[in-house]
């Protein structure tokens, strides 16, 4: 009897350890498995960001971690920052503007107009700043691990070049669903239409909106080319991605291992940040041979005096540091 009690509870105790290798952050072999998931489609920037990310934790690990990549598949990044959020997800890769739906401070990173120059973008991912500035997320419940640069974003649309603010009079312009993009074009004399990325394409197409605005990559990327005949080089806003990773998760780790993590993804956002720069000429071009037009706006401090009324706006109820600390960081 006491015998069979052993044999059965030893066949118990391998099925549990056979069987927790299935789930997200379990250990096989000596080796654990975490989860990232991001909104795009495979092959674009986000996943080469997250396939970067992977390759740097293997590496450094020594094969103790993996990461398991999910492209598309796990829900627009609203949904994924709650499951990072949740626990539910270890780490995603998702639009960092939309981040400040979680924690408002970050909203600074919109400002218009707030980076003059790649060059400036680098200067402050490389500052001991930019730890500060992720740090604003550990109150929603988000470790923030990295910024992307994925570049400046330019206005599209299909009437005519954008040259100075009196070209945006009027036109019917899709906005991320954020206060400081709208503020920006609505002070530009656009009309900004708040819209859910998903839904672009098919506006643009049934002329829903008149135009909309994003990086050089992403407007290739997405062949926005197809209903838009016009991107004009406005470079209003830069545009971020953001690593993030269950603080839950981050917690059971010793503090060597979470700065890993932290290092490879700083490491492969840098590295693929700067891919991204790379890409925008070769991007550019593949969207003028299809037949798009590009210019380059001659003049850009007429847009800048617009954005008095922006900035007053926000810091009336926003903590000037931030913005003060990217500034000092950048330049």
């Amino acid at each position: 009897m006491k015998k069979s009690i052993v044999l059965v509870c030893a066949v118990l105790a391998l099925a549990v350890v056979l069987t927790g290798c299935t789930r997200s952050g379990s250990s096989s072999q000596g080796s654990r498995t975490f989860r990232l998931g991001h909104q795009a489609p495979a092959g674009t920037a986000y996943d080469i960001l997250a396939q970067k990310f992977k390759e740097n934790v293997e590496t450094r690990s020594g094969g103790r971690y993996k990461v398991e990549v999910y492209a598309g598949t796990l829900g627009n990044d609203r949904v994924l920052t709650e499951s990072v959020i949740g626990g539910t997800l270890d780490f995603s890769i998702v639009t960092a503007s939309d981040m400040s739906n979680f924690a408002r401070e970050l909203e600074v990173q919109d400002l218009p107009f707030l980076f003059s120059s790649w060059d400036e973008v680098f200067n402050f991912l490389k500052s001991d700043f930019a730890n500060d500035f992720y740090a604003i997320t550990d109150s929603a419940g988000i470790s923030t691990l990295a910024f992307m640069p994925r570049g400046f974003r330019h206005a599209t649309n299909n009437k005519g070049p954008i040259n100075s603010p009196a070209d945006f009079q009027g036109m019917k312009l899709r906005v991320v669903d954020s206060a400081i993009y709208i503020d920006t074009f609505a002070a530009l004399g656009a009309n900004p239409q708040a819209m859910a990325w998903g839904e672009v394409y098919t506006a643009l197409q049934q002329g829903t909106v008149d135009g909309h605005e994003n990086t050089i990559v992403t407007i290739n990327d997405y062949r926005i080319n197809e209903v838009q005949k016009y991107l004009s080089k406005t470079g209003h806003i830069f545009a971020f991605a953001a690593v993030c990773a269950s603080p839950m998760m981050l917690d059971g780790l010793s503090a060597e291992d979470q700065n890993l993590f932290r290092t490879a993804a700083v490491d492969a956002a840098l590295e693929i940040g700067a891919v991204q720069l790379a890409t925008e000429t070769e991007a550019a071009g593949k969207l003028q041979e299809a037949g798009m037009q590009i210019n380059e706006v001659p003049n850009k401090q007429p847009f800048v005096e617009r954005m008095a009324p922006v900035y007053n706006k926000f810091f009336t109820t926003h903590d000037r540091r931030y913005y003060d600390g990217i500034s000092a960081a950048a330049r």
